[in-house]
């Protein structure tokens, strides 16, 4: 419905209503209290002047009776006169009415009621414009009353002031979702007009500025998508969903186009990674299907290819360490085939060329260590013990079927050092051939002058004795590479 009367200051509909006098509260006389009691004293000097000077101007009154005439119908009641004080404060009184009528009309047009109460909006101009015609006709209490009720019009438009932002923020939303973008900015800046500076209208009226920006951007990423250009299609979604990341149609249509550029990545996937497990090719296959599981967790395909392709990497890997080992057994470096054993077992336990060659290294680096140990230390070799273990580590390495030529040459190495250490030595001995002889490990050789004993090498200690004669110990080293032994012994201090 139209408003039949123009309405006043339209131009100011966006102006912020901090200014403006609050609808249904009294304002304040517009004229100060100074002249309302100059205008009554005035008043009351014209009365005065009326009461005591208009008498004595008019003449007499003449009493003529007529003959014809016919009697005076009795006087009507006088109507209540109403002073010139009372008209002036009457008149006051109206225009202090008109001012707060005027004010809150102003602030509700300010808000835009003209487009969410028109209706109520017009009848209280027409109270407005009954109030105007009767204060020119000198009515002024008829002035206030209508004054009176056009505001209280007003402040029912005012109380109905947050549903219409309400209903004015619901219209911007359904219009940019509808993708009328004019309707939108029209709704939410009817919303600011009512709430200026709200926050919810001026994010809306943003998002409808740029909604035929985003429209624009969906049409593009269809035409793309239609003709087969995803990844460009998916580009000009972005653009618009990040222009607006509220509008439900460019969030779909990014989800839409990234679902087929998924599945189109996944089938890939699947496609080379299948390829890559025909040609044992498991690292990248094993990367294949790695990516494909992260895209479909719960596919059973994905998860299926990636276990093949791990088993088969870990079969060319426990088949590679075993190469690695046994080349690093055929060259004698127990340490390192030891280690590649160890790796291939912590791949799998279960795995017996680990289990064996692990216990196999193990042994060949401590039978080196016991070699190494003999023939750092050859003249331990000299003691019967160590020369028994010595013998027995050899008949080992007989055993052995794991020796290659660095245990060999180790061998030969320590039966060398065994043969030296028990091919016996020709020892000289002379006496005075009065002092009995013993020779500690072997036995008592008696007197003599001259003798000769076949030793091992060793350290031998040569006891004599002689009745009346002090005791003598000699000890004696017989080392095969020490030149030939010639050694004496005879008791010679009597007691």
């Amino acid at each position: 419905m139209s408003n039949p009367h123009p309405a006043r200051n339209d131009s100011d509909s966006d102006v912020s209503l901090t200014s403006s006098v609050p609808i249904g509260v009294r304002t304040r006389a517009v004229v100060s209290g100074r002249w309302v009691a100059a205008a009554l004293i005035a008043a009351l000097g014209l009365a005065v002047m009326v009461f005591f000077l208009l008498p004595t101007r008019l003449p007499p009154a003449r009493d003529i009776a007529r003959p014809d005439a016919t009697p005076a119908s009795p006087p009507r009641a006088a109507s209540r006169t109403v002073g010139p004080a009372e008209t002036v404060r009457q008149r006051l009184l109206a225009e202090e009415a008109g001012a707060r009528y005027r004010a809150s009309s102003e602030a509700l047009r300010r808000q835009g009621a003209a487009a969410w109460a028109p209706e109520d909006l017009s009848a209280a101009t027409g109270l407005a414009d009954e109030a105007v015609a009767a204060a020119a006709a000198g009515d002024h209490a008829r002035a206030i009353q209508r004054y009176d009720d056009a505001s209280g019009r007003l402040a029912g438009i005012a109380g109905r002031a947050e549903a219409a932002y309400a209903h004015a923020l619901a219209n911007g939303d359904a219009a940019i979702q509808a993708g009328a973008s004019a309707r939108a900015i029209e709704a939410f800046r009817l919303a600011l007009a009512i709430r200026p500076g709200d926050t919810k209208a001026q994010h809306g009226l943003g998002r409808a500025e740029r909604l035929d920006d985003v429209l624009a951007r969906l049409a593009a990423g269809e035409a793309q998508e239609n003709a087969g250009k995803p990844e460009q299609a998916r580009a000009s979604y972005a653009v618009a969903v990040a222009l607006d990341p509220e509008f439900a149609r460019a969030r779909a249509a990014l989800a839409r186009v990234e679902g087929r550029l998924a599945a189109q990545h996944f089938d890939g996937l699947m496609t080379r990674g299948l390829g890559q497990l025909e040609r044992s090719e498991w690292p990248g296959a094993e990367q294949s299907f790695s990516a494909a599981v992260k895209l479909r967790p719960a596919d059973r395909s994905a998860a299926d290819g990636l276990a093949r392709a791990k088993e088969g990497q870990q079969r060319a890997t426990l088949a590679r360490l075993q190469r690695e080992a046994q080349g690093l057994e055929s060259a004698e470096r127990w340490e390192d085939a030891l280690a590649a054993y160890q790796r291939a077992a912590a791949i799998d336990p279960a795995v017996d060329f680990a289990r064996q060659g692990a216990a196999r290294s193990e042994r060949m680096i401590q039978l080196h260590v016991r070699i190494e140990g003999y023939l750092a230390s050859p003249e331990r070799l000299q003691s019967p013990r160590v020369r028994d273990e010595a013998q027995q580590l050899l008949a080992s390495l007989d055993r052995e079927t794991a020796s290659g030529p660095h245990i060999a040459q180790a061998r030969q190495r320590l039966g060398t050092a065994l043969k030296r250490a028990t091919t016996k030595v020709t020892v000289q001995l002379a006496s005075d051939n009065a002092t009995e002889v013993m020779l500690y490990r072997v036995g008592p050789l008696g007197r003599f002058q001259d003798r000769e004993v076949a030793l091992t090498p060793g350290t031998y200690t040569l006891v004599g004795s002689r009745p009346g004669y002090k005791d003598v110990r000699v000890e004696v080293i017989v080392d095969p590479d020490s030149p030939a032994l010639r050694i004496f012994v005879a008791c010679e201090e009597r007691v």
